[in-house]
């Protein structure tokens, strides 16, 4: 039966499997212009009433927030998994490791809180004007503006506000976790922070593509977000895609004043990540 079975030459299947991986992952130009088109739909829909309701009606903000991030998620084909839960018992500064954009729409369909960026994304097409509505707390480059920075950071912990920082500075591939900056945890300065404040470290890793392979590779970049990629393009590339699994790990929440001083805290909070993302990775 099996007389003329032939097995394929090795550097054949390593072509062929090279162009099945491509077919797998090609951007889909229908489906990138749907998907964009029901994302500026859904966006021009909900961002009128949700200014309206910053002045109105506050309460109907987080509802509207919380529509808009689902649905993007959706839009965008990200399937979300969670372990562990959101600190609820007062204040806390969020620390997660950063991949992309997409970062935010997972985050923020989760959590009820504020993002911290920088400056200059005020100033992004659309995306800085979503980010001023959403009452993001933008801070400086500059040391010089450190002080200030720190200073309206802290004023929002002691109002009892979430806050959501992404302490690498910047983004990554997202398969190991940049070193966390200690300058950005002035405003939990453990000799200065209320005993109140908490601090949670959380790890986010897209880690599957939607036919179950794994995001590693030159594949990470399908969703990852960093060093001179352009914003516009990735986008319409990730509305083209099929989707992913993105996992989120909420940590238990640590206190800021059992630590001696915001190195060892950002320390701490980098450890914890990292593990997190690496448990989160192998589990593929």
């Amino acid at each position: 039966m099996y007389q003329n079975y032939r097995e394929i030459p090795s550097p054949l299947q390593t072509i062929w499997d090279i162009l099945d991986d491509y077919a797998a992952t090609k951007t889909s130009v229908l489906r990138a212009v749907v998907r964009a088109a029901g994302f500026v739909a859904v966006t021009g829909v909900l961002v009128g009433p949700y200014a309206l309701a910053g002045t109105v009606l506050p309460a109907a903000k987080r509802p509207i927030a919380k529509l808009w991030f689902r649905t993007c998620q959706k839009i965008c084909g990200l399937r979300v998994r969670v372990r562990g839960r959101p600190h609820e018992g007062g204040p806390v500064l969020i620390a997660a490791n950063h991949v992309s954009y997409l970062d935010i729409i997972v985050l923020g369909a989760l959590v009820d809180a504020r993002f911290v960026a920088k400056k200059d994304v005020a100033g992004w097409p659309l995306f800085g004007l979503l980010a001023r509505l959403a009452d993001t707390i933008f801070v400086s480059r500059d040391r010089r503006n450190a002080a200030g920075d720190s200073g309206e950071l802290k004023g929002a912990l002691d109002r009892g506000e979430r806050i959501i920082l992404f302490p690498e500075g910047t983004s990554s591939n997202g398969l190991n976790v940049l070193p966390f900056k200690s300058a950005l945890f002035s405003a939990v300065e453990p000799k200065h922070v209320a005993a109140r404040v908490a601090m949670q470290p959380v790890s986010i890793g897209y880690a599957r593509y939607a036919d179950g392979r794994r995001l590693k590779g030159e594949l990470t970049d399908l969703y990852a977000w960093y060093g001179d990629m352009t914003l516009a393009g990735h986008l319409l590339s990730v509305f083209g895609l099929k989707g992913c699994v993105v996992e989120v790990d909420f940590m238990p929440p640590i206190r800021p004043v059992a630590f001696p001083d915001r190195k060892s805290l950002a320390q701490a909070s980098e450890r914890a990540v990292r593990r997190s993302l690496l448990t989160t990775h192998r589990g593929y």
